[in-house]
């Protein structure tokens, strides 16, 4: 359930994300206790009570405007280059190895449907999410240094996480420094080409996500 309220919780909060705040929240407080609950309570002190508009302005400054911010999270690694369209190819076909329907024309590494994968399918998605480590701890970073609450989420994630090695520090240094990749050639062999009416499009409605099971939001594409 708390991978399904993050993903709710890092999409755009669009009008029906709006209307919905007091089902989100109390989702929220029906999770077992731990850290990653306390990070969600944290973010939902700020979200359930902040203006929608200046909600949408702060998500849009934070996360549309900033690369750093990037919620596509083999952006990092890859930048738009080639190599990038063969890890999108290759976690499209994980996600049919799961019989998970990808019906969107979302791109298959936005966090919030990855997130969505894994609250539904663990086995595959939590090991895509480590894989991910690195991108992950950007983002967090970057919420930090911004002092986003968009941070308590990324917060309660990396609970799930193992803790990052040097290796994946190394990365992670890496990619502040350096920024991903530069080559701009388009994302060949990967190509969205999955019907509309999915959880993750413009018009669909997140299924299975008692009790905000009608939510609905407008996703975000790098």
């Amino acid at each position: 359930m708390i991978f399904k309220l993050l993903s709710i919780l890092l999409c755009y909060p669009d009008d029906e994300i709006i209307e919905h705040r007091d089902a989100v929240a109390e989702a929220a407080h029906e999770l077992p206790s731990s850290p990653a609950k306390d990070a969600v309570l944290a973010f939902l002190d700020y979200w359930q009570n902040e203006p929608a508009t200046r909600l949408q302005a702060a998500y849009a400054e934070g996360f549309d405007f900033k690369r750093r911010g990037c919620l596509y999270l083999s952006y990092y690694r890859h930048g738009d280059s080639r190599a990038r369209g063969q890890v999108l190819a290759d976690m499209k076909a994980a996600y049919s190895r799961a019989d998970y329907p990808l019906d969107t024309t979302e791109l298959p590494d936005y966090l919030p449907l990855l997130l969505e994968f894994a609250s539904e399918v663990p086995e595959a998605g939590l090991p895509m999410l480590t894989g991910n480590r690195a991108a992950i701890e950007v983002i967090r970073r970057s919420l930090l240094h911004d002092r986003s609450p968009h941070a308590h989420l990324v917060e309660a994630l990396i609970f799930f996480l193992p803790a990052i090695d040097e290796a994946t520090v190394a990365e992670m240094r890496k990619l502040i420094v350096q920024g991903p990749p530069q080559e701009s050639v388009g994302l060949e062999p990967y190509t969205a080409d999955a019907p509309a009416g999915s959880p993750f499009d413009n018009e669909g409605s997140l299924s299975n996500v008692a009790p905000v099971s009608n939510v609905v939001f407008h996703g975000r594409k790098r």
